[in-house]
């Protein structure tokens, strides 16, 4: 029997619905719901809020009479501490329409900064594209926007020579490409080829994948370049997300030469620009061997994400050793008081990564920096600073990276493991 309860809110201007399947309370009711809590089904899309929700109560079991009692106790547990989680989807999707509001321009595309008409530049556009993606994992509602916005950036696609890639900014316009951004633009074509269920987004991030790989060369052993018409540098920035980009390609072509393409770039990396004292990385090498040793949290966690799955896809071990070596390290340096010691566009991609490489107190940090981020991450109009571990300053210009970045971190909140 499937009954329904549905149950008004006051959370926000903009109703938003969550669908809680619980399919069935455990009967020892020490546990209560540990299956159906750790395993549950979240979907966001609009109030009212409607608990769905299946009690085995069958005379024809052989069950003592008390059972369904049990039972009962049990998924009224659930429902409490269900009740406890922060609705950081709502407040994630929230922001995003948002944006939508107040960035979003008549050509399809988002400004770079709030109240100028300038198009984002392409740095922005693969966030948005991430903050897009993960909207629309959840509720199926903004696939629509998720489409759109791949459509109207393909005004940033130039075909020019010696291989066509993503210019800094729209068409028409001279050649200013970056590795990294294209890096990121196949990253968030591939995801939003899986949420969308559509190979042909994957063969535009195929070809993004082909620019991104036109920038290494035997200079310093390898590695790929920054800047395509300024080759003064080879960054962690631009081959971290080039090992991740070549494997989630892989993963869904199973071109064996990607495969040999990342294991070669994380290699070159890692030995380049990882720090053998903390396992961390630094930021760039220049032409003539001089590192930049600044540590960003997103190089780090793209080294991460990119172990993380070589280990998966290779069965060896020492790249999920590294992964974990690199995550515990990066919890330890960056995350602080609950807060991420670094700009949003690069923190979110550590939290990100964290869920590659899983342990209770990052996805605990991933939720404390979340709320965190709600509560006091805003400005009195209710838009992000450009910092995860202070207020935005007085003053401070709103832009697209930092709202994008900062929604996609409330998106992909890990739901509370409640019982061990």
């Amino acid at each position: 029997m499937m009954n329904q309860m549905t149950i008004p809110t006051e959370k926000s201007a903009r109703p938003l619905k969550v669908k809680i399947f619980v399919s069935r309370c455990l009967p020892d009711s020490t546990t209560y719901c540990r299956r159906e809590l750790q395993s549950g089904i979240f979907a966001i899309g609009y109030w009212p809020l409607v608990l769905q929700y299946n009690v085995n109560v069958s005379t024809q079991t052989h069950e003592p009479q008390n059972q369904w009692k049990e039972r009962l106790i049990g998924l009224i547990v659930a429902m409490s501490l269900i009740g406890r989680e922060e609705p950081f989807a709502d407040w994630g999707l929230l922001q995003l329409a948002k944006v939508q509001k107040s960035f979003k321009r008549e050509d399809g595309l988002y400004r770079e900064e709030l109240g100028k008409r300038n198009p984002a530049f392409n740095w922005g556009v693969g966030v948005m594209l991430s903050a897009l993606n993960a909207a629309a994992s959840l509720d199926p509602a903004w696939k629509k926007e998720l489409r759109s916005f791949i459509k109207s950036s393909r005004v940033y696609w130039n075909p020019a020579g010696p291989v066509a890639g993503f210019d800094v900014l729209p068409m028409p316009k001279s050649v200013d490409r970056f590795y990294d951004d294209n890096a990121w633009m196949v990253l968030g074509l591939v995801e939003a080829s899986d949420v969308l269920g559509d190979t042909e987004i994957l063969g535009e991030a195929r070809k993004a994948l082909d620019y991104v790989l036109s920038g290494e060369d035997e200079t310093l052993g390898g590695g790929i370049y920054w800047r395509e018409k300024e080759k003064e540098s080879k960054n962690t920035c631009s081959n971290g997300p080039s090992v991740a980009a070549c494997l989630a390609v892989y993963e869904r072509t199973r071109e064996a030469d990607l495969l040999a393409k990342a294991i070669k770039l994380y290699a070159w990396t890692k030995n380049r620009f990882q720090d053998p004292d903390d396992s961390l990385f630094w930021d760039s090498v220049g032409l003539k061997g001089a590192v930049d040793k600044t540590k960003w949290s997103y190089n780090t966690a793209l080294m991460i994400q990119s172990a993380a799955i070589l280990g998966r896809i290779t069965h060896d071990k020492k790249y999920l050793t590294d992964a974990e070596t690199m995550a515990a390290s990066s919890e330890m340096k960056w995350l602080v008081n609950g807060r991420i010691a670094d700009e949003g566009k690069f923190a979110f991609l550590l939290l990100d990564s964290w869920s590659e490489v899983k342990s209770a107190s990052r996805d605990k940090g991933h939720r404390q920096v979340a709320q965190w981020l709600w509560n006091e991450g805003r400005d009195k109009d209710g838009w992000f600073g450009n910092r995860y571990d202070r207020p935005p300053t007085k003053g401070h210009r709103p832009t697209l990276i930092d709202q994008a970045a900062a929604i996609r971190t409330l998106l992909t909140v890990p739901p509370e493991q409640f019982f061990d």
